[in-house]
């Protein structure tokens, strides 16, 4: 029987009866052209989707992660090529490239030989524009970092190993999630799986130098931290920054079934020196896996995840006071949509629109890869999914339905990104068949773009 603190008793029993009164079973609407909106709809929120696939030599897709450069606006999909085992990278460069349709992609490997690159996290360097990686070396148990700096196509990867554990007694770097500071420094929560001991959440700070790991050549570039340990500690890492610099970890107890939340915000009781603040945001029988953070301009935590108890997409955000969730009611969660029984790995992907509100890219009870916003971001009175205190206050929509063969479907290791307009890319692994799948990607066009020959993000 799990072991809960008593303030996980009490939010265990609130949070069910609340969810014992909603029921979400609907058929989400296809996305398309003729959607009803209002006549003050934001025209990102409200922009049109095309569904393309990106990638389809061999069984390619799976553990993607996307970014948007928010200056040159190229999109970087970093994904698993699991027929060779390699790590790889696509960006939409327009023309001349060498996958996609019409050609108007690059894709390339950027790290193989061995069984490299499963549990990527990309993202784009605000300060410099140099792309980075950060990947699992499955066959070592090692954390690695690539990042190009002849960006968009990069003809040299420099890779570091930033923390090797003690392989195979202890693996590191898996569930990553990479994120770079407005000033250029990269920051890297993973997941350490420690086979004869104690596991871990961690996070690895580029410092340059007399740091305490970093291997090889890149020998004490990197600081890393322990910040809490315990039976599956640290799992579905997924880590933001806020305007100060401060560090925000959503991540799942795998030992308890818990969603819990970190910060260097504030002084607490984990971290190195007592000097970050972990606590449990739902304790709800299983909670937490797939959790997607990100921190808005007033530095509350929103995260979205799966229940696995119910099978339910989830959504928590920082209250304050007066939750179902939290310490004390400090946040609330909420269901928004059934997702699939029985078969792993789903996704779910958050990220914050251009006005403030939170867009979830997932994979639908039904097989399909799907998008959740308050009803509010699209200018709708009423939505068909989550909330219902009288009408829906969520709308869910399919944008790429399943196939119609079993058991292929959309919306594997699902991730969302937005461009500087607000425009949403979603990379995710399709077509699931027996021999694999590819890496697709669905995006926002408005219709003055005309037909997506560039996946423009002006």
């Amino acid at each position: 029987m799990k072991v809960r603190n008593v303030f996980g008793l009490m939010l265990s029993v609130v949070l069910l009866l609340l969810a014992a009164g909603s029921s979400l079973a609907h058929e989400p609407q296809l996305a398309g052209p003729s959607e009803a909106v209002g006549v003050n709809a934001n025209p990102a929120a409200n922009a049109p989707w095309f569904n393309i696939d990106v990638d389809t030599t061999g069984n390619v897709g799976q553990y993607t992660s996307v970014a948007i450069d928010p200056v040159k606006g190229y999109t970087y999909t970093s994904y698993y090529d699991a027929t060779k085992k390699a790590l790889r990278v696509a960006v939409n460069v327009g023309s001349d490239g060498n996958c996609g349709p019409n050609n108007e992609w690059e894709c390339q490997t950027v790290d193989s030989g061995a069984d490299f690159g499963k549990y990527s996290s990309i993202a784009v360097n605000p300060d410099s524009g140099i792309v980075g990686i950060a990947y699992y070396d499955a066959t070592n148990g090692k954390l690695k970092y690539a990042y190009c700096v002849d960006a968009p196509i990069c003809k040299n990867w420099p890779i570091q190993t930033v923390d090797k554990g003690s392989f195979p007694v202890s693996n590191t770097g898996q569930y990553t999630s990479l994120k770079y500071h407005s000033d250029g420094t990269p920051y890297i929560a993973y997941y350490f799986e420690n086979t004869g001991g104690v596991d871990a959440l961690k996070v690895a700070t580029y410092v340059d130098s007399y740091g305490n790991c970093g291997h090889g050549l890149a020998a004490g570039v990197w600081e890393c931290e322990t910040i809490q340990t315990g039976d599956r500690v640290g799992l579905y890492a997924s880590l933001a920054l806020d305007g100060a610099g401060n560090r925000h970890i959503a991540y799942y107890d795998g030992g308890n079934g818990d969603l819990w939340y970190a910060t260097s915000s504030s002084g607490g009781f984990c971290g190195s020196g007592g000097n970050w603040l972990c606590y449990p945001v739902s304790v709800a029988n299983d909670v937490g896996q797939y959790a997607s953070l990100y921190v808005d301009n007033n530095n509350d935590f929103h995260i979205a995840y799966y229940d696995a108890t119910t099978d339910k997409l989830k959504y928590a955000f920082d209250k304050g006071s007066g939750g179902n969730c939290g310490i004390l009611g400090s946040a609330q969660c909420d269901t928004i949509d059934d997702m699939p029984t029985g078969y792993h790995p789903l996704g779910v992907s958050m990220a914050e629109d251009a006005a403030g509100y939170p867009i979830i890219a997932y994979q639908s009870e039904y097989g399909s890869l799907n998008v959740a916003r308050p009803a509010a971001a699209l200018d709708l009175f009423n939505g068909n999914c989550g909330p219902a205190p009288i009408f829906n206050t969520w709308y869910c929509k399919t944008i790429n339905r399943f196939p119609l063969f079993v058991p292929a479907r959309h919306g594997d290791f699902v991730s969302v990104a937005l461009s500087s307009s607000g425009l949403a890319t979603i990379a995710y692994y399709g077509f699931i068949t027996s021999s694999g799948g590819n890496l697709m990607v669905s995006y926002q066009q408005f219709y003055e773009d005309f037909l997506p020959l560039v996946m423009k993000n002006q």
